[in-house]
Order: structure tokens, then sequence, then C-alpha cells
């Protein structure tokens, strides 16, 4: 068999096959969540204006990955032809995906309501720059304006005073992966229940689902706590990236002090007599003196000597450089894409790996390669519905019913269960009776809302009964164990399905599955070192910094869950669950996708590079400060950018605003029909007071028992306010209630509790104490 014909055989098998989908959207976010279904076997059909999506033209090498794997049709959505073309199009179709603010969606007829009524049984999936009853809805995409305006750019520690503009696209990303798993999470409630709901995300929840792990107000903190354990300045991370001999960065991860204390570090320490610095610590006025100490070696010295040591350390590397790596090509983290634009090169590979497999099904399309009766054809046989009830369920939620595991330790596993629950999964957090090592940080709470928690010692054989029982019951498992330890406890997808054939399985590692980098732990610090991150997001020519959102982390933990959810839609079609996987390396890969790299040479293509005094892309994307504050611009149109001169007139327009005011410079770039929006500063607590942010349920006030009362960041999806009942579990809290729903007595219970097998949470502190 040819490898196109093996290709072809392999999309007709994919787990999302035979799903059709309708794309009106341009830019990042919606085409990037599309991509993801149609390389998981979906046929994404992609709307285009006359002129194109604008990314075809502003950066060729993004829409060429972003794009590929789909059809695309001209039709002009402001004509009546055109928009009875695309109604003509979704009436044939399983969903519709759109990024249009709120009233151009209404004055389009393709709102929710409208799409609804007209094609009953269609999958209505948004992600607008903000959501439905939001301040700024009516707001056009723009990853920049939205991290701007919430106060996230001023999140960020720079290499200047005042907020910074963020390179990497994270708002968008995020953005695109709660879309894609939203959406299948609707097709699966659709298969189970008839019901077709709609699904709605944005690029203000994409910015939030990182904020979840800093943006946290608590009445106490835990006994395992003694501080924020991801400040905005000088967070552990930030201070372990170091300088070696050979003009090369290295990024170390974990314990601050673990690293310090290993043979390495003390000896260079000593040969240097510079012992106290191991007593003193990293701070930002000794960093320069720590560098010193690592320019005794270059940075291949260093990587070797603390790996052998066990200390995470990576080499800090250009932005693209690892398109061309070992672990990249054994994981198929990147595929060879000839396009018709780009050429042959390097393109990110599919980020969720699937069984069966995620394919890359062709290159972009050129612009209005298919016709409207092209794809009638191909969707002549109109598509099987379920038939919907006549009543709405209490919940509403898509996987509302399903049980799930979580086995995950710190944030990128836990994230993706707490993704699951907000789904509607009734999660169950596994851990060992010592605790999930990520409560020691206040990440924690930002990871494991919604859930039930049990102690469980997995390495007792006593344990394995009530394994079983939890798995028996289980529809989806999700973790980030290394695989060769979860392989002996029966934790991966063969061993799940040993005990219960209908288990959907999803995995994030740090580096993926294969390759020498297979069994490293993984750090977020670590993945943005070595996908070039830390060096895009520093500026030019500046040393390289840490984003510490934690941006793979959580992405890590999104992608996990359009893995899980599509393994439950294949489930659901075939009887047949899969396995997924993916690690902090693809989604970092990923994120890179607005380049390709030459396959020959290893050069990767030109992008726009972060200026040096971090301010932004071009004189029409950036950050300003003005007299009284801050703005941003995001002019990307020719006539955005010819409006932008007009208001500031001739000369170096950073000088040119630096005298003027916020509210007059914003007034005036809104009248001219430039985008541009306030930078705000510390907004933490202006997010939790907002009453508009509750009534959304990005910002929900939970009752804890570790951290007593506590307001979190959540809502990524458009389900209202959080439930009543929704808290952050204490180590053991639901231990007694898990057990008994199995089937075991007080007795039994308290047996497994004098035998150390299971643990149970220990009484704290009520608010009325």
């Amino acid at each position: 068999m040819s490898d196109a014909a093996s290709r072809d055989d392999e999309v007709r098998e994919a787990a999302l096959a035979g799903v059709r989908v309708v794309e009106i959207a341009t830019g990042l976010a919606a085409p990037a969540a599309t991509r993801l279904l149609a390389e998981a076997g979906a046929d994404v059909v992609k709307v285009e204006s006359l002129d194109g999506d604008p990314t075809r033209e502003r950066h060729p090498a993004a829409f060429a990955s972003w794009n590929r794997s789909k059809r695309s049709v001209v039709l002009d959505v402001d004509s009546a032809d055109g928009l009875e073309g695309v109604h003509t199009l979704i009436d044939l179709a399983d969903v519709v995906v759109h990024d249009l603010p709120a009233a151009r969606a209404t004055a389009l007829s393709l709102d929710t309501a409208s799409v609804t009524e007209r094609h009953p049984g269609v999958v209505v999936a948004s992600v607008p720059a903000y959501p439905v009853g939001h301040p700024r809805a009516d707001d056009d995409v723009s990853d920049s304006l939205v991290q701007a305006a919430e106060g996230l750019m001023d999140e960020q520690q720079g290499h200047r005073e005042g907020p910074v503009f963020v390179r990497i696209p994270y708002s968008s990303w995020s953005a695109a992966y709660l879309l894609a798993a939203g959406t299948v999470a609707r097709l699966v409630q659709r298969e189970r229940t008839g019901l077709a709901l709609p699904i709605s995300t944005s690029l203000f929840q994409g910015a939030l689902s990182a904020a979840a792990l800093y943006w946290q107000r608590w009445e106490r903190l835990p006994e395992t706590l003694t501080r924020h354990t991801l400040p905005k300045i000088d967070p552990d991370a930030a201070l372990s990236i170091f300088e070696c001999s050979d003009h090369r960065w290295v990024q170390l991860a974990g314990a601050v002090g673990g690293w310090i204390e290993s043979p390495p570090v003390l000896e260079a320490l000593a040969l240097m007599d510079r012992v106290e610095l191991s007593e003193i610590g990293v701070t930002r006025a000794n960093q320069e003196q720590w560098n010193e100490v690592f320019r005794q070696h270059d940075s291949e010295w260093w990587s070797a000597v603390l790996a052998e040591a066990d200390v995470p350390c990576m080499i800090v590397r250009e932005l693209g450089e690892c398109f061309t790596s070992d672990q990249a090509a054994v994981n198929d983290y990147v595929v060879e894409v000839d396009d018709a634009v780009v050429g042959k090169a390097l393109q990110a590979g599919p980020t969720v790996h699937t069984t069966p497999r995620s394919v890359v099904r062709s290159a972009a399309p050129a612009l209005g390669a298919s016709t409207l009766d092209d794809v009638r054809a191909s969707w002549a046989v109109a598509p099987t519905r379920p038939v919907a009830p006549t009543a709405l369920p209490a919940d509403t939620r898509p996987l509302a019913g399903l049980r799930g595991l979580d086995f995950g330790t710190a944030i990128a596993g836990p994230f993706g269960a707490q993704c699951l629950s907000d789904l509607g999964v009734d999660v169950v957090k596994v851990e060992p009776l010592r605790g999930d090592r990520g409560r020691v940080l206040t990440q924690f709470a930002g990871s494991h809302r919604g859930k039930r928690a049990i102690a469980l010692d997995l390495k007792n054989p006593a344990s394995r009964p009530i394994l079983d029982g939890l798995l028996e019951r289980c529809d989806v498992v999700l973790h980030n164990m290394r695989l060769a330890p979860a392989s002996r406890l029966g934790l991966d997808g063969p061993g799940l399905r040993a005990t219960n054939p209908r288990i959907a399985f999803s995995h994030v590692s740090a580096y993926g599955p294969a390759g020498n980098m297979a069994a490293l732990p993984g750090y977020d610090p670590t993945a943005q070192a070595f996908t070039g991150w830390e060096h895009a997001i520093a500026g030019e020519g500046n040393p390289p910094v840490w984003l510490r959102s934690s941006v793979f982390d959580v992405q890590a933990g999104l992608a996990s869950a359009f893995g899980a959810v599509v393994s439950l839609f294949q489930r659901e079609r075939t009887g047949l669950p899969g396995d997924a996987a993916t690690s902090l390396l693809a989604v970092g890969i990923t994120a890179s996708s607005e380049l390709v790299v030459d396959p020959v040479t290893g050069q990767a293509s030109e992008i726009e590079v972060l200026d040096a005094g971090q301010h932004g892309l071009s004189d029409t994307h950036r950050i300003y400060q003005l007299a009284d504050g801050w703005i941003a611009v995001a002019a990307l149109a020719a006539d955005e950018q010819a409006a932008f001169r007009d208001v500031v007139g001739a000369g170096d327009p950073a000088d040119a605003l630096a005298g003027r005011s916020v509210a007059a410079t914003l007034a005036a770039m809104a009248e001219a029909g430039v985008p541009a929006s306030p930078v705000r500063l510390d907004q933490l607590d202006a997010f939790h007071d907002n009453p508009v942010h509750h009534t959304l349920g990005v910002s929900r006030t939970l009752q804890t028992p570790g951290f007593g009362q506590i307001d979190l960041v959540g809502g990524w999806w458009d389900f209202g306010p959080a439930p009543a009942d929704e808290s952050v579990p204490a180590l053991g809290q639901h231990t007694h209630e898990v057990l008994r729903e199995l089937g075991l007595d007080t007795d039994a219970v308290e047996s497994l509790l004098a035998d150390g097998v299971i643990g149970v949470a220990p009484r704290v502190p009520t608010l009325s104490d």
C-alpha cells in the first residue's frame, strides 16, 4: 500500500471520521481548534471571504500550519447569496465554528439561537474575544488586546519596570484547546442523549486558564504551604536561568534548594571559594554572581553533570531549534509538509496523538480550492443525528453522568482532569497517603476545582480491590505519571482496559513517550527552554526569561482533556475507546507553529520578533506608555495602520503619545477605527470583585477545607456561575464517601485505614470556628 493510501485509510478510520465541520473564522484560535478536529478525522470546510483569511498574507507559515487538513470555500457572508451558501453547508454539517463578536454574529443570523432554530442537531461552537454578557462582548478577536485589558501584561516580570508585551499568544492557544475539547464533548453528549447544545469559550477565558494558577485570594493557607509559590516578582524558576561559558543559557527546575545542594554546583562553588552562595540561595541581587559560577563550564557540560545528579536542567534553545531535535522526530511532534506557498518544510505535527492516530490529511488549501457544489456533492448523504429528547436534563453540561479518575500530580495532568470536571464528569482524584506533591504549591488550588479526593496506597497489594472497583465504574482516566511506573500499576492503556474495556485514557508526559528524554520529569520552565520560548518572550538581545503563567503546563492539561473527549467520542461511536497522549513538548512545539523549518538546513522561517524593550512587535502592534498609564495597539490591517498614523501624527509614535492621556487617546483611536485597549495594572482584586465575572462563572468564591474561603479563576466554557458545592478537596476528604459507593461498610473502611491502605482527611478549621 502506498503512503498516501495508508494515510487515507488512517483518516477514514480516525476517531472523528464522519464528523462534518464548517469553520467561519480567521487568525489563530478557531482555525487551530478546527485543525485539531481535522487531524483527528473530521472533515473541516473553511469558509473565507473573497480576500481570504488575512493570515494567508500576514503570516504565510502560520496559515500553512493552522489551516492544513481542511478544504477552503469562498463565500461572502455579507451578501445574501453568500450567507445562504453558508447556511446550506451548516445544514449538512455536524458542527459550525465561528469567532464572531456577539453583535456581528446576531447581525448575520449566525448567533447560537438563530443557528439552532434553523439547523436543529448542529453543535454551534464559538470563540470570540469575550463571552456574551461581558461588557466587551462586541470586541473583535485580538490576543494582545485581551491580555492588556485584563491586566495580564502586568503579571510577567520583565527586563524593565512596568507591563510587558507577552510574545506568545497564549490566550488564543488555550482558547483553541478549550474550543476543540468543548466541541467534541458536545458531540459525545449528542451521541449519548440526542441533545445538540452549543459550546462557547473565548480568548478571555483562554487567558484566564493560566491565571487560575496565581490569581487567588485565600482566607488562610493550608499547613503544607507557607507562601504563594508563583509570585509575580522573582518566582523560583525565573531565578534559575544561568549563562554558561559558551554564552548559552541553562534553565534549572525543581526546588531551588535541591539543585543548589547538588554535587556539581557545590563543587563549583567550592572551587571559586563562593560556598556562602549555597546558604544565601539565588536572589535578583546575586544572580550575576551565580552566572559567574555557571560560566566556569559550557552549557553541554552543565546539562550532562546535572542530569547525572538528577537535577532537571535544559539548555535554552532558539525558537524553532527543537523542530530538528531527535526528541521531536521520534515522537512525531514535527511533520514534513509540502505547502504550495511556504514549500517543503517541517511543521508542528498533531498536538495530541490518538488511536487511531491523528494525521495530517493535506497541506493548507488554496483560497477557494473547493466550491460549494464540491462540498455539497461530498456531503450528499444527510448526516445522521440522534433524536433529541423533548426536555432538557437538570445538568446540561456535556459529560454529566460520566465518571473519571485523576491519578496525576502537580499541574498538567490534574489541570486536564479539572477540565473534565468542568465539562460534567464526576472526577475522583486518587493520591498517595502523603498527598500529591503538588499540594505544596498554591497552583494546586487552580488545578483541582470540582473534584473529590481519596488517599490510597497503590503500592500496597491490599489496595488492588479498591482500585479495580474504581476502574470498573469509570469512563475516563487521565494522568501525567511516567508510563513505566504507571504500567506496573496497570494504569496505562492496556492495563486499564484489562480491568474495564470501556475506559478512555488520556496521558500527559514531559517530552513524549519515546526517545532518550522520555523518562525525564516534566517542568514547565524546562519545556519553555527546550522549545525556545524563553528567548522569544525575553525581547531581542536580552537574557532569556521564564513566562510565569506556566502556559505549557496549562496547555498540556487542556490538550489532554481534548484527547480524553476524543477517546470518549470514539467509544460512543464504535464501542471501543482509544488512548490519547500529549506532552509539554508537544504543546510547546504547537505554540511555535507560526514558523516552519527547512528540513535540510534547519533554518527557521522569519517571524515577528519582540523588541528589546519588550514593548511589542511593530509600531502598530505594541504597548505604549502615556502620561497617566499604558495603552495597547493592535492595528494589523492596512487601513487600521493608516488610521493609527493619522492619530499619532508624524515621527516616533512613542514620543508622540508620551504626553497624552489614556482616556483621550483611546477615544481618538476608537473614533478612527484603530483597535486599542488600556493596559491595566494590578487587576487581581478588581477581577474577583467584579460581579459580572461571578455571573459569568469566571470568578468563583468557594468554601474549602484547606484554604477556607478562596477566590479562584474558573469557568472556561459558558456554563454560568460555579456549582454551589464546588470546592478544592483536602487530602482524603472523600475517602469514606467513595468507598461507601463501592459497597464497603464502615468496618471494612476502618480496617483499611488501620492497615495503612487508605487515608482520610483530618478535621480542619471551619468558618464557624
